[in-house]
């Protein structure tokens, strides 16, 4: 009897010894990783722009009221590129033993580049009194980054970034957890949809300065 008892200790030992091995050899086998180092490893990523749409359009601008005397006008053709994708500094990581949990606001459009090279005026309306062309350039480009916006986003190209979140953030931070779960939760945001309120502006006095002297050319040439 005491020797059946004593194969089933050594038997129950060397299944705990067997197991806490194995436990060890997991443990020892997860790289240790915390939220900051992914977060860098993110950063060094130029892939957060997951989605691209161009889009060649036509915006109209109109100023004053009387024909011939205030009322001007042009047609300004463009072409633009619609970046969306998601912004890091609403991109959250948590790290656990067996899993890492990365929460992201839903798509955004990053930036809409309107080419000033691109841009064609026709059906020029000019009165006696003219309109300030850099101005009024400016002013069409601020429409057509609008525009092409409102386009893309119709076209379903957040939609389209929100579906690549998961294979987008589990291609940069696989490698780099071990054997852990990369789980991908894309989450509803106040500011999702829209590009920052001041890009355009910006943007459109940029191009507005390269683009000022052909409208006016093409002003007069009609």
């Amino acid at each position: 009897m005491k020797k059946v008892l004593a194969i089933l200790i050594a038997l129950l030992v060397g299944a705990a010894a067997a197991a806490g091995g194995i436990f060890y050899f997991h443990m020892k086998a997860q790289p240790k990783v915390d939220a900051k180092s992914l977060m860098e490893r993110l950063e060094e990523s130029s892939e957060l722009t997951v989605e691209k749409n161009f889009y060649t359009g036509i915006v109209r601008f109109e100023e004053g009221t009387i024909r011939f005397i205030d009322k001007n006008g042009f047609n300004m053709k463009y072409e633009a590129e619609i970046d969306a994708g998601f912004e890091l500094e609403n991109v959250n990581i948590e790290v656990n033993d067996d899993s890492v949990v990365v929460t992201v606001p839903e798509a955004k459009i990053l930036s809409v580049s309107i080419d000033p090279d691109s841009l064609e005026f026709y059906d020029n309306q000019v009165s006696l009194i003219k309109t300030d062309r850099k101005e009024a350039t400016k002013q069409a480009l601020q429409a057509a980054q609008k525009d092409a916006e409102e386009h893309a986003t119709g076209k379903g190209i957040l939609d389209a970034a929100n579906k690549r979140a998961e294979v987008i953030f589990k291609g940069i931070l696989e490698g780099g957890v071990g054997d852990r779960e990369i789980i991908v939760n894309v989450v509803g945001a106040d500011n999702a949809g829209s590009a920052d309120a001041d890009a355009a502006p910006a943007e459109g006095e940029a191009a507005a300065d390269a683009a000022a002297q052909e409208g006016e050319e093409a002003a007069e040439a009609e």
